[in-house]
């Protein structure tokens, strides 16, 4: 007896595989293929966005709230050259430069990721000019409405703004602080400037007159009048269009007064011989 071998070919007893069933395993494999292609770049832009760009790219700086400065202004003031990256961007440092200088009110620095710088810088109104020594020159200085003396930015005009003389300062700092007795006066000018009457272009200076006992009057000098005014402390609207009816008054009976004085709810004139 002999052995034998007989073989059968069972692949046509098991079932087949259909198209449809053949193309749901290849749409499974691309679906695969894309999610995976995915999540590379989605790891690749997190990589990017939170290591490259923070330590690599230069900020972008965003400036805001400037008006007579500019953002190169500023640029030179704080060192800022462009080439900072995010991570190594000192906004503590840039924000306490810039708030040395006397010309500024606040400041915010601030870092939004990943690359850019936000630097909002408001400045200081000033709403009267006076005249200090410094180094034996006699230079015009910015007051604001808080009292503080600063230096108008070269080449910048002042002739818009009053001019106040009288005010006992020895030596000027640039950024010192008037003292609280004439703060008062500043915001009255403040206040003034704001109303749609242009009252303080009639005068051409406001001098402060000391009192004994610590208090002032104020003289003004109006520019189409050979007349000073004496006035009191109080600037406002009220006492403005007070004088400007006097001087009306005065001008139109051509007498000669040297000096018109509206202290204490009443009205005197001095002459070169008299007080009427």
């Amino acid at each position: 007896m002999s052995d034998s071998f007989i073989y059968t070919d069972v692949s046509n007893y098991m079932p087949k595989e259909t198209k449809k069933e053949k193309s749901g395993i290849f749409n499974l494999s691309l679906i695969k293929i894309v999610v995976g292609i995915l999540c590379a770049l989605l790891v690749l832009e997190i990589v990017i966005y939170t290591i490259i760009i923070p330590t690599q790219v230069p900020v972008k700086i965003s400036f805001s709230g400037l008006k007579i400065y500019s953002p190169l202004d500023v640029c030179r003031i704080t060192n800022i050259t462009g080439t900072q990256t995010w991570m190594k961007f000192d906004t503590a440092a840039v924000a306490s430069a810039i708030s040395e200088c006397s010309w500024v009110e606040s400041v915010s620095v601030e870092k939004k990721f990943p690359d850019t710088i936000s630097i909002v810088v408001e400045e200081r109104e000033p709403v009267a000019v006076t005249l200090v020594n410094v180094n034996g020159r006699t230079i015009p200085v910015q007051i604001d409405a808080n009292g503080i003396l600063f230096f108008a930015k070269p080449g910048a005009s002042v002739s818009h703004l009053p001019i106040i003389s009288g005010f006992p300062i020895d030596q000027y700092v640039d950024g010192m602080r008037l003292h609280s007795k004439y703060r008062p006066l500043m915001e009255q000018l403040a206040a003034i400037q704001k109303l749609p009457q242009k009252y303080l272009a009639a005068i051409s200076e406001i001098h402060v007159q000391p009192k004994d006992y610590g208090s002032y009057d104020l003289i003004l000098y109006p520019i189409n009048s050979q007349t000073r005014v004496l006035t009191d402390r109080i600037l406002s609207e009220e006492a403005l269009q007070y004088m400007v009816v006097v001087l009306d008054v005065v001008n139109s009976i051509e007498m000669n007064v040297s000096e018109i004085d509206l202290r204490y709810g009443a009205v005197s004139f001095r002459s070169s011989n008299q007080v009427e």
